[in-house]
């Protein structure tokens, strides 16, 4: 079995709450997603905004 076999059918990591699958982190996972937290996400990358989105001037 190569490495990356053992990695790619790890099973997914899940909310101990909520049970939804968690996202995938490159270091650390805390065992309750951010909703079941109360913690509000931002994405770091910007939304898409299409021209029907944005205001007349």
């Amino acid at each position: 079995m190569r490495t990356s076999e053992f990695y790619e059918n790890l099973p997914a990591k899940c909310c101990t709450s909520c049970k939804e699958p968690l996202e995938e982190l490159a270091d650390c996972y805390s065992p309750t997603c951010p909703k079941c937290r109360g913690v509000t996400f931002y994405p770091l990358s910007p939304v898409n905004v299409t021209s029907s989105d944005t205001p007349e001037p």
